[in-house]
């Protein structure tokens, strides 16, 4: 009998503990992923040039350059030989779970944290839901004001410039642009694009300060998200 064959989603793990990596990557493959390894920053880059991972599993402490570097530079690569990977998923795995250092990697572009002891359970269960998030768009086409957002490619323009945005970020100006002049909370935001909801929304601030920052900077039209004090965030219609 045939049966479709699911395609297995290919996990970049950059990680310079080979113990730490192993484990990692035994768990998931168990979970049903594909995996590669790249030992070091540098590595990862050069391997990123060929390898069109799903999502990117990233320590912040690495030989030579750290990890906000990697994850600054994926970001930044549209124009270069990283360009296919400038929007993969980035979840950094980290012992330093300081706000501050969550704030820098935000800043960077990495999408989700996940602090080191890790539970495997927990670390696939946080890939699955970015996974959904990334790939599940609806593929209905946005017009609020000035901004349009093509879900299917997940390419957002405003005033006729292209704006360069995380998954993250695009996700947030998605969610908005889908609830045009409504109040969305800032705990449904945390849940609907990070997956869980631990009461500290100060993640979902952070993305949409930089969200703001990009819209004004790329397409001068940083008034299109209104803030609700006390409540959440809302696309001016």
């Amino acid at each position: 009998m045939y049966a479709p064959v699911t395609p297995r989603h290919m996990i970049l793990v950059v990680e310079d503990n080979s113990l730490i990596a192993e484990f990692t990557v035994n768990h998931l493959q168990a979970d049903g992923f594909d995996t590669a390894v790249a030992e070091s920053g540098e590595r990862a880059l050069e391997m990123l040039k060929t390898l069109r991972p799903a999502l990117i599993i990233l320590d912040v402490v690495l030989d030579g350059i750290d990890g906000f570097e990697v994850c600054r530079r994926i970001r930044q690569s549209a124009f270069t030989a990283l360009a296919p990977v400038a929007n993969v998923p980035v979840l950094m795995l980290t012992a330093r779970a300081e706000e501050e250092d969550r704030i820098d990697g935000f800043n960077a572009g990495v999408d989700d944290y996940l602090a080191k002891p890790f539970n495997p359970d927990e670390l696939c269960a946080r890939i699955k839901a970015i996974l959904r998030r990334t790939s599940g768009a609806s593929p209905t086409m946005l017009q609020v004001g000035e901004i349009t957002i093509d879900p299917l490619q997940r390419v957002a323009h405003a005033n006729g410039a292209v704006l360069d945005l995380t998954p993250k970020e695009f996700d947030l100006l998605h969610l908005l642009a889908s609830h045009p002049g409504q109040v969305v909370s800032r705990a449904h935001m945390l849940q609907h694009i990070w997956g869980y909801n631990d009461g500290n929304t100060r993640t979902v601030d952070v993305h949409i300060q930089r969200l703001r920052e990009k819209l004004e900077a790329q397409a001068v039209c940083s008034s299109s998200i209104k803030t609700e004090w006390g409540v959440g965030y809302r696309m001016v219609v």
